[in-house]
């Protein structure tokens, strides 16, 4: 998925969802980070190329009346030259959510100040509602009406020395959804979620896990993360035939096992190589706790740590998005006693975050923990809404899962860490109270993981009846 944002265009497609895009009524800091994670990495480039359709600024354009037109979502390139002011028209169809990033031009920052401003088509000046600066970028949001407005680009030092610039007016409105990812069975659901992600992309990994149990898999988000590798399921004995199918439509090169043979035996191996796969690794320890430690063993350094209960899967689900995108290992604990080896692993970490309450994981286990934190509810349900709250990961999107099986959220939980968005559970034939209390906040759009003996068609109507109403 991460190799999706490697043009501007790409970006734009995941916009509302992936880059934790939210409309200006709602937090915008997030965007506004987005876009300058993505202008640091280089993947919004301002950089011209004409013949790959940049539009160059038409001189003279210091008016008005003489502002170049151009649209939505373009790449615009342009230079100072002394006494020099370039003003651009854009047309906005409908209410729109506008992101303006510019600045740097390339890898050489201005030498001069450099300034973009918006107008009305009256020429009337329009503040943000919410800007940032970093490095001589300039990135504003703006929530506009249907219209005619003016964006004015200048070199406040005048220096004159014909300094280059650009920038790029973003569209990141959307449209309400409620979306069903879905499949006749889990293994089948876990395909449709990574072709979801990584069909556009391909996947030169996966991760495989076994189909009819949770504990190996429950540290499983974080590394697939780290890898950006969706999360497949198979059959202890026989390799599942929509994972032979994800490794030839994703062109997979590599596979790695989470769990000893017990979970997934050497014949699935055995046809793995059979298929061409010839990179196969196994992550596994003697049971669910080491399994989990050396899991976080496959990740790159972290000051946090989270811990949950080892012997059942919501809380481990409920943090699984949150813990994926920051690179926070999971580690499985009993109720009332933590292993020495986890215990020695958590303490290498500055703090530790503890799922659940006391049912989970006792206030025993809790003390021996460093600079530990607990988010946790009343029930596994409450606890899931109390990580988006807690953790600030709801602004209006999400993925839901049922709170009663574990396979759906296990293998979309990596789905929804690509999409910044939190991974929440509810019963299966009612949208749970806690839920819908944190849903009713900002609904936006929700994908729901599973087929509807899964997540009823009657949640998916309630969520329905909140981003539509």
């Amino acid at each position: 998925m991460k190799k999706w944002i490697t043009s501007l265009t790409a970006s734009l497609l995941l916009a509302s969802s992936s880059l934790m895009i939210t409309p200006a009524s709602a937090e915008t800091s997030n965007t506004i980070n987005s876009l300058k994670e993505l202008r640091s990495e280089g993947k919004i480039s301002l950089q011209g190329y004409n013949s790959e359709g940049e539009y160059i600024e038409e001189e003279p354009n210091n008016t008005f009346a003489q502002g170049n037109s151009i649209n939505l979502d373009e790449i615009v390139a342009g230079h100072f030259g002394k006494n020099d002011t370039d003003i651009f028209k854009i047309d906005i169809e409908k209410d729109s959510f506008i992101m303006l990033a510019g600045g740097r031009y390339g890898e050489e920052p201005l030498s001069g100040q450099f300034s973009m401003k918006l107008y009305s088509s009256d020429e009337t000046f329009i503040p943000a509602e919410e800007t940032d600066v970093e490095g001589g970028d300039i990135y504003a949001s703006y929530q506009l009406s249907p219209g005619s407005y003016y964006i004015v680009t200048k070199d406040d030092k005048n220096l004159g020395k014909n300094e280059k610039y650009g920038f790029v007016a973003l569209d990141f409105s959307y449209e309400p959804y409620v979306h069903r990812i879905e499949g006749t069975n889990r293994y089948e659901t876990a395909l449709n979620i990574a072709y979801e992600g990584w069909s556009e992309s391909g996947a030169n990994e996966i991760i495989l896990t076994t189909g009819t149990n949770f504990p190996d898999a429950l540290a499983g988000a974080p590394l697939a993360y780290y890898k950006d590798a969706p999360i497949l399921l198979t059959a202890k004995d026989k390799l599942h035939t929509t994972v032979e199918e994800a490794i030839i439509d994703l062109e997979v090169s590599k596979v790695t096992i989470l769990g000893g043979t017990n979970a997934v035996s050497d014949t699935v191996v055995k046809r793995l190589k059979a298929l061409g796969v010839k990179n196969i690794e196994r992550i596994a320890g003697t049971d669910r706790y080491s399994t989990a430690l050396a899991i976080a063993g496959k990740l790159p350094a972290s000051d946090t740590a989270v811990i949950v209960n080892g012997k059942n899967y919501p809380d481990a689900l409920s943090i699984a998005s949150y813990a994926a995108q920051y690179g926070y290992p999971i580690l499985l604990s009993d109720k009332d006693a933590i292993g020495s080896s986890t215990l020695n692993k958590a303490k290498t970490y500055g703090s530790n975050i503890v799922i659940g309450g006391e049912q989970a994981i006792s206030g025993k286990v809790y003390k021996q923990l460093k600079t530990p934190s607990r988010i946790s509810g009343q029930n596994r349900y409450e606890t899931s809404v109390n990580v988006a709250k807690d953790l600030e990961m709801y602004g209006g999107f999400a993925f839901v899962a049922t709170g009663t099986h574990f396979a759906d959220a296990l293998t979309g939980s990596v789905l929804a860490a690509y999409y910044g968005e939190p991974l929440v559970l509810t019963t299966p034939d009612n949208l749970h109270v806690n839920t819908r209390s944190l849903f009713e906040t900002s609904p936006m759009g929700f994908t729901i993981l599973g087929g509807t003996s899964a997540v009823s068609p009657k949640v998916e109507d309630q969520l329905g009846a909140l981003v539509y109403e």
